[in-house]
């Protein structure tokens, strides 16, 4: 898994047409909510396990 997302560097952004732009934000976008998705399914399940840890201490 790759957590870099490869954006180009302002010179070379600025240098694109809007449609080109949109695109890769859009792209950016999309791989940033699919980040957070798994980031919050990763928290849930250390929860979990947190709470499961804490129910078998006991």
């Amino acid at each position: 898994m790759n957590n870099v997302i490869n954006f180009p560097n302002s010179a070379e952004f600025e240098d694109l047409s809007l449609a080109e732009r949109m695109i890769i934000i859009e792209s950016w976008h999309e791989e940033m909510e699919d980040n957070l998705t798994r980031i919050r399914e990763s928290a849930a399940s250390i929860a979990a396990l947190i709470e499961a840890n804490k129910k078998h201490a006991k």
